[in-house]
C-alpha cells in the first residue's frame, strides 16, 4: 500500500475510538464470513476439493464436535483462509488508522464471535432443530438451516453455506429456510456404504478421487488438443 498510494494517510485522527474499533470490527466480520461462505461453496462445487470436504459430509449423527471432523488438507485450506483475511484486514486498517485499529471483543473474543455462540452456533451439529423466525434466517444462519445443509435429501444438497450472515446464500439463490418439526436424515446419501465410516478410507480415498479427477481431465484434454 506504501507503494501504490506513496504515502501514508492518516485518517479519522479526530475520530472517537469507539468508532474506528467498530468500523474494523464489521469490516472484519463481513469479510471474514464472506470469504467462509465462499471458500465452502468452492469445496462443494469444485470436485477436486468436494473429495476432502465430503469427510465432514459423511458424518450420520451430528454433534458439537462433528465440526471437527475434517479432512487435514481442509483444515489447511480453512487456516490459509482465516490467515488472508486478517492480513488483508489489520494491514488496511493499520496502515490508514495505525495503533488504534482494534477489535471490541467481550471476553477476549470478537463481539460478533461472542453473539454468534450465543445464539447457539454449537447446536449447529446437533439433532437440537433450533430455527429463527423466518424473517431473521434471512439475515442469520440458524442451527436448524446448517443441519439443513447435511440433510440427505437432493433438494437440500448444495444449500445454505452460509456461517453467520444468510445474506451471501439469498444473493447467489442458495439459501433454504427451516421448517418448524423438521425430521431430517445426516449423511452423504441415505444409501449406506461399506466401510464408510473406516478411519484410513476416510483419510486416503480423497487423495484416490483427486487423482481420478485430475487424470480425467489430462485425458480430456489430450483428446481436444488435436481439435484445437
Amino acid at each position: 500500500m506504501h507503494e501504490w498510494i506513496g504515502y501514508r494517510p492518516l485518517i479519522g485522527e479526530d475520530w472517537p475510538a469507539w468508532a474506528i474499533m467498530g468500523l474494523f470490527t464489521v469490516c472484519y466480520f463481513l469479510l471474514d464470513d464472506f470469504s467462509r461462505f465462499f471458500v465452502h461453496k468452492l469445496l462443494h462445487e469444485v470436485p477436486a476439493l468436494w473429495a476432502f470436504h465430503k469427510v465432514h459430509h459423511s458424518a450420520r449423527s451430528l454433534t458439537p464436535i462433528t465440526v471437527f471432523r475434517t479432512h487435514p488438507v481442509e483444515g489447511v485450506l480453512f487456516s490459509l483462509r482465516s490467515t488472508l483475511v486478517q492480513a488483508i484486514s489489520i494491514a488496511f486498517f493499520v496502515f490508514f488508522f495505525g495503533k488504534r485499529a482494534d477489535l471490541i471483543t467481550v471476553l477476549g473474543a470478537g463481539i460478533f464471535t461472542f453473539l454468534f455462540n450465543l445464539t447457539g452456533s454449537n447446536l449447529r451439529h446437533s439433532h437440537i432443530a433450533l430455527g429463527y423466525w423466518h424473517w431473521l434466517e434471512k439475515w442469520l444462519i440458524s442451527p436448524a438451516q446448517h443441519q439443513i445443509h447435511h440433510s440427505t435429501k437432493p433438494a437440500h444438497f448444495d444449500k445454505n453455506y452460509g456461517v453467520v450472515l444468510s445474506i451471501w446464500d439469498r444473493i447467489t439463490g442458495t439459501l433454504v429456510y427451516s421448517e418448524k418439526g423438521q425430521q431430517l436424515e445426516f449423511g452423504l446419501s441415505r444409501q449406506r456404504l461399506p466401510d464408510e465410516q473406516n478411519l484410513i478410507k476416510i483419510y486416503t480415498a480423497p487423495f484416490f478421487e483427486l487423482g481420478s479427477v485430475l487424470l480425467s481431465k489430462i485425458r480430456k484434454k489430450s483428446k481436444e488438443a488435436p481439435n484445437s
